[in-house]
């Protein structure tokens, strides 16, 4: 055998204990002993046990009863338990299987001569090592992650159940690190899943060795080494700390943890960097069970990655009460769609030069009954995190081409329509096909809709974003990158682009008239924009100073508060309806 199967002889007289263990001991076996059923329960519970030969006739607990115990056990439930009697009628039998026996065997009355117990402790080894080897299969292929060797989310939930009562028993401190590393699907997407299993492998074995080096780590005794640390999944991990004295024990050695996990790797002959987001929960102050540990060290994980990534948190009830409320917005958000409570305004853009209108752009607006209006930097954002992007997208998309339409019906001459599209809903299957679907539904010719995207959403995936926006291109319609100068593309990679034009962050402009590098980014943008042979949108024109200032650099249009405020759709229509209404100083 690869080691040697731990036994826990379990029987009240302790000459068959000796007769038998010390036989046992001379074919492998390491052997551990009880006397009784609440000995075995005890012993069971602080150490490993890889099988149990239990005997039926104790005083207290009798065998059968300590069988049923047993398995009730998390680390029970696998073992191999043989109850042995002198009795083999049909009625034991039976109960010894009911009790959650894995076999039984029959104890001879000779047991003592040499004969008899030789044959016996034959028999008990061929039946331990079988059904030991066959359930430390099933268990590790129950309980263990195939690719890191590491336990896996179930293994590490009853593990944490157990560790819970114990430390509540005790009076003692214990804490839960979830573990997220950052940016990992962009290493599968770029690099391919073989190469991401192999870092998923050496941060696990990081994880090890970080977890061997800190004094303040430790697990339960009654596992090996390694079981306070598991995979739950994908780039998930955690680690149950037991051996906390102060809370801030478990900050320490989240920070060894993330230490650990940034240094670089060598995969393959390329040098890898990789993060990591922990979030920590404490018991009992963060959690009372194993649940809420383990959820609230997942939400303490998830804000440290929204705060940027490659730092731990500790779950505080502030949090709790972010989720709940964002639980209650998310699930009112599902419904605004069907309960007509979303609305569509539109900000007109204008030619800098003329005054003319020069197209529109479309913003998402959210009135609720209960909440009232709900700002869209509150729901846009939890949108694209839940993927109600895709649907509120679509729906604004359709909406937006079918009201230019209508406006170009009625002789109203709006330019271009412009929609915002999210990253989610951009680098989302079949987008492509979906706005030709939505242009041929609404019957809006192509080139009278702009889609305007974040430079940072075209960064995220730049080759598959040059594909789509190519294809996009060939339907017709124009495009434009949003909040330009935030999202560090290079020039090379922005050539790539069949944009059309380009718009300026209101961040830019704000400060445009007192602070030199606004200024200056904003000259160089329109510089570069020109020998691109690209238009240039400032966004957030307030002052006639910031207008006339871009203006004399050769900005082409502008939209902001100064000209327009974003208006519903009867208003826009009022204002291309009227004679001269079409010049900026009239909106």
């Amino acid at each position: 055998m690869p080691q040697a199967t731990r036994l826990l002889i379990v029987d009240d007289d302790p000459l068959t204990r000796t007769l038998i263990g010390g036989t046992l001991k001379t074919m492998g076996f390491d052997i551990a002993e009880a006397g009784d059923g609440l000995e075995c329960l005890a012993l069971f519970g602080s150490e490993p046990v890889d099988a149990v030969l239990l005997d039926v006739m104790m005083p207290g607990m009798d065998g059968f009863t300590a069988c049923a115990e047993l398995r009730k056990l998390p680390q029970g439930r696998h073992t191999p338990i043989l109850i042995m009697t002198g009795l083999d009628d049909l009625e034991s039998i039976t109960r010894a299987f009911e009790a959650g026996a894995t076999d039984f065997i029959t104890k001879p009355i000779n047991f003592p001569l040499l004969g008899h117990r030789v044959r016996y402790a034959l028999k008990a080894s061929d039946t331990t090592r079988r059904f030991a080897d066959s359930e430390r299969r099933l268990h590790r292929l129950a309980y263990f992650d195939s690719l890191t060797e590491l336990p896996n989310r179930e293994f590490f939930k009853e593990h944490l159940h157990y560790m819970v009562s114990l430390a509540a028993a005790k009076n003692s401190l214990l804490a839960v690190l979830f573990l997220d590393l950052d940016g990992f699907k962009r290493i599968n997407d770029t690099l391919g899943h073989p190469l991401g299993d192999k870092v998923l492998r050496a941060a696990a074995e990081r994880l090890r060795q970080s977890l061997r080096a800190g004094a303040a780590v430790g697990w339960s005794e009654r596992f090996r080494e390694g079981d306070a640390l598991a995979r739950l999944g994908g780039d998930e991990f955690t680690v149950l700390l037991s051996r906390i004295e102060r809370a801030e024990d478990a900050s320490l050695a989240a920070e060894r943890i993330r230490t650990a996990l940034g240094q670089a790797l060598k995969i393959g002959g390329q040098e890898l960097y990789t993060t990591v987001s922990i979030g920590i929960a404490v018991f009992p102050e963060d959690g009372g069970n194993a649940d809420e540990l383990l959820r609230n060290a997942d939400l303490a994980m998830y804000y440290a990655k929204r705060d940027g990534g490659n730092a731990h948190r500790r779950f505080s009830g502030q949090m709790a009460a972010a989720v709940l409320k964002r639980m209650t917005l998310e699930n009112l958000l599902r419904k605004a769609v069907e309960r007509g409570e979303l609305r569509l305004h539109y900000q007109p853009q204008f030619n800098i030069n003329d005054g003319t209108v020069a197209g529109a752009e479309t913003l998402l607006r959210w009135t609720n009954p209960e909440l009232g209006m709900v700002s869209p930097a509150e729901f846009i954002p939890l949108a694209e995190d839940t993927g109600l992007i895709v649907p509120i997208g679509e729906w604004v998309l359709r909406n937006a081409c079918a009201q230019a339409k209508a406006w170009r019906g009625q002789g109203l001459a709006l330019p271009r329509m412009a929609v915002n599209v999210s990253a989610v809903q951009f680098l989302h299957k079949g987008f492509p096909d979906l706005v030709t679907r939505i242009l041929e539904e609404t019957g809006l010719e192509p080139r009278a809709l702009e889609l305007e995207l974040t430079e940072s959403a075209l960064m995220q995936d730049a080759d598959s974003a040059t594909l789509a926006l190519r294809t996009l291109k060939d339907i017709g319609v124009q495009l434009a990158i949003d909040d330009f100068g935030t999202g560090y593309s290079s020039l090379s990679r922005l050539k790539q682009f069949p944009i059309d034009r380009l718009k300026i962050d209101r961040s830019f402009v704000r400060d445009i008239e007192t602070d030199a590098d606004d200024a200056a980014i904003a000259v160089a943008v329109i510089a570069m924009a020109s020998s691109m042979k690209l238009e240039v949108v400032a966004e957030g024109v307030e002052t006639p100073g910031q207008l006339e200032f871009l203006r004399s650099r050769g900005c082409h249009e502008v939209q902001g508060f100064l000209l327009s405020r974003p208006l519903p759709a009867e208003q826009i229509a009022a204002l291309l309806a009227r004679p001269g209404a079409r010049r900026a100083g009239s909106a």
